[in-house]
């Protein structure tokens, strides 16, 4: 599963989640609940669909591994043998790159070059060979693992085919699912706003894809509105003890970001931190954003006129 998948699946099981738990009153509206169990079983075919993916991967990559591995140590043994008994300069010249550089190389690759080194075996006298030190065993275990190697190479190309439609495959259940959120979900749910304006803003917060890139924590994005609070996230479930606040609004636009009680709440005078535009404040904690023991973290746009964009990582 590729990471923007992942992502996608990440916010379905959020949403999910959020049904389950503080969104309760509104999946027991009728149209609401039709909605959520047909999320949920997309999810699971989601699922389903990504773990065959990655079983069928996983085998074939490690075996290969392991026969790379075993292949470039015998390989190498028979490489050196040639470079030190052979008159031959251009044969010396051919095989002057160790094995454990060409094993990182791709795969045809290194299986030319194990090729090459057994050929160069075979233009040497078996009596000099076994003044080396010439072992008969690993000569013949280098062959095995050249021809299991190419074998399961074939298998590779399989998986990657396979892995490949997999990802299509995955790419039209997401799309199923993201068109059960928009058609269905997300209209029902915002047509609460009126008598339940905090769960429409826990939802929206659940329904925000959050991005996590390799080697990058949890990022979270969005627009801010003038004295209009938007849910960040609840702290409680974001994992990020120690956030970054970003602006990335337009000129002159500043935000405010804050904690509090409720997830639709304004803040008290003076209360937060104020982030300039294109600008980043890392914090240490949550103190300076309100009680201890708020558990949501918000923003607001404080000029009337723009769109404030907001970030959070």
């Amino acid at each position: 599963m590729k990471t923007y998948q992942q992502n996608q699946l990440t916010m379905f099981q959020s949403v999910l989640r959020f049904f389950a738990e503080a969104g309760a009153p509104l999946a027991a509206i009728k149209r609401i609940n039709v909605g959520r169990l047909q999320l949920a079983e997309v999810v699971d075919r989601i699922g389903a669909a990504a773990q065959a993916q990655d079983h069928g991967t996983t085998g074939i990559t490690e075996e290969r591994k392991a026969l790379k591995a075993a292949a470039a140590q015998r390989g190498e043994v028979m490489r050196l043998l040639v470079v030190a008994l052979t008159d031959d300069a251009a044969l010396r010249g051919e095989l002057k790159q160790p094995l454990s550089k060409k094993g990182l190389g791709k795969d045809a690759e290194l299986l030319a070059y194990l090729r090459r080194v057994l050929a160069a075996v075979a233009t040497l006298g078996p009596e000099e060979l076994v003044e080396a030190g010439y072992d008969a065993q690993v000569h013949a275990g280098l062959q095995a693992d050249i021809q299991r190697l190419a074998e399961t190479q074939g298998a590779a190309r399989q998986v990657t085919t396979g892995t490949s439609s997999a990802t299509d495959a995955l790419e039209g259940l997401i799309d199923e699912a993201t068109a059960v959120l928009t058609e269905q979900l997300d209209p029902l749910v915002a047509a609460q706003r009126l008598t339940r304006p905090e769960l429409v803003a826990q939802y929206e917060a659940a329904r925000r894809i959050v991005k996590t890139a390799a080697r990058r924590t949890a990022e979270y994005r969005g627009v801010a509105q003038f004295r209009k609070p938007t849910l960040v996230y609840d702290r409680r479930e974001a994992g990020l003890p120690q956030p970054t606040l970003g602006n990335r609004s337009g000129k002159g636009l500043t935000l405010r970001y804050y904690t509090a009680m409720t997830s639709t709440a304004a803040p008290a005078p003076g209360q937060g931190v104020v982030v300039k535009h294109k600008t980043d404040q890392q914090l240490a904690d949550y103190s300076k954003l309100g009680a201890e023991d708020a558990p949501y973290l918000l923003v607001v746009l404080e000029q009337v006129d723009g769109e404030g964009r907001w970030v959070v990582r």
